[in-house]
């Protein structure tokens, strides 16, 4: 079966730039996809992240410029994932085109079996700030109602990030929940000296998201099992060597997924299910068009407690995302802002 590809280019620039482990992120960049066949049509989103070791946006370019407008892909009755040959290297592209795709089978699906839709709602963790502008937006969050935030640590010295959480803690409830990130940053003397000052907030610290570079698993397993903190995986699973943590028994701790980063949008829907509650699905700062996606993934999920990292549209000023910004996110509104972005760039 023959598909027709659009795509439309885009940047964005974040209005206040993210400051994390790896770095100052300005501007977002990334690419939407149209797939049109016989069968109907489709819409998926390229959001790389090439500190997470994704493909960068120039090889997503010029792989989708190879096709040359068209891609074929040999089937009978579905449409069939496997028949879609996209290199490893490239996981953003492949997730763009496999959801795509598989919009067009649900929709297929949904004709002949006559379904209503139904409206899924999240709960979604507040992103905060590093540094000391954390205090002020963690406020303004409080007030809208979340209760559970991520925290971006590992920029500035662990005496002073101390000092800024230690003022967190006590500018809220204490059935408040923190996630501190660290984007791969800290040594091992660094997270231990996190690990023994939060002791005394354990009940409040929900985990730890990927403290240490990727290689080092087992010296963060080592401490959770210490201090008995959870520890997340979420750089480590990138990579074309890094969704093998999905499927093997090595790390018994939590994932912090981003479909967007890894690949198959069907392999992410057979896998995510089985992890169940160890697995917190989070944004690569992607439009509503891949989010939508990516929460088509999350409804997937039974049992999982887990508030979902999506507190990323407010990071933007553009019609690229919903103005969003409660502790619930709602499948249908998500949906409704990606056909607005639909009609305006294609």
């Amino acid at each position: 079966m023959k598909f027709l590809i659009s795509t439309h280019f885009y940047t964005r620039g974040f209005i206040n730039p993210l400051k994390t482990g790896h770095g100052v992120w300005k501007e977002r960049e990334g690419i939407l996809i149209k797939l049109e066949c016989e069968k109907g049509i489709g819409f998926g989103e390229v959001a790389p992240v090439p500190f997470f070791q994704t493909e960068t946006l120039d090889e997503a370019r010029k792989y989708i410029d190879s096709l040359e407008g068209s891609i074929d892909i040999d089937i009978d009755m579905d449409i069939d994932m496997g028949k879609l040959k996209i290199p490893k290297n490239l996981p953003c592209t492949t997730f763009a085109f496999s959801s795509a795709i598989a919009q067009i089978n649900q929709a297929n699906q949904t004709k002949e079996t006559v379904q209503t839709e139904v409206d899924r709602v999240f709960s979604v963790a507040g992103l905060l700030p590093s540094g000391a502008n954390s205090k002020a937006v963690l406020a303004s969050k409080v007030a809208l109602g979340f209760k559970t935030f991520k925290w971006k640590i590992g920029v500035d010295s662990f005496e002073e990030e101390a000092q800024i959480f230690d003022e967190l803690i006590e500018a809220c409830d204490p059935k408040v929940q923190f996630r501190l990130d660290a984007n791969a940053s800290m040594g091992e003397d660094t997270l231990e000296k996190w690990m023994q000052y939060t002791q005394k907030y354990r009940s409040q610290i929900e985990f730890f998201e990927q403290p240490m570079p990727i290689g080092r698993e087992s010296e963060m397993a080592a401490l959770t099992t210490k201090y008995k903190i959870p520890i997340a995986l979420d750089e480590s699973l990138n990579g074309p060597s890094g969704i093998q943590w999905l499927y093997q028994d090595d790390w018994t701790g939590l994932f912090v997924i981003k479909p967007t980063t890894q690949g198959n949008f069907d392999l992410m829907k057979g896998c995510l299910p089985k992890l169940g509650a160890r697995c917190i699905l989070s944004s690569s700062f992607e439009t509503s068009i891949g989010l939508a996606n990516c929460l088509e993934l999350a409804s997937s999920i039974e049992g999982n407690h887990f508030a979902l990292g999506f507190d990323t549209q407010s990071a933007f000023s553009d019609d690229y995302s919903s103005t969003q910004t409660s502790p619930l996110i709602s499948l249908f509104q998500i949906k409704q802002q990606a056909k607005s972005i639909i009609a305006n760039v294609f």
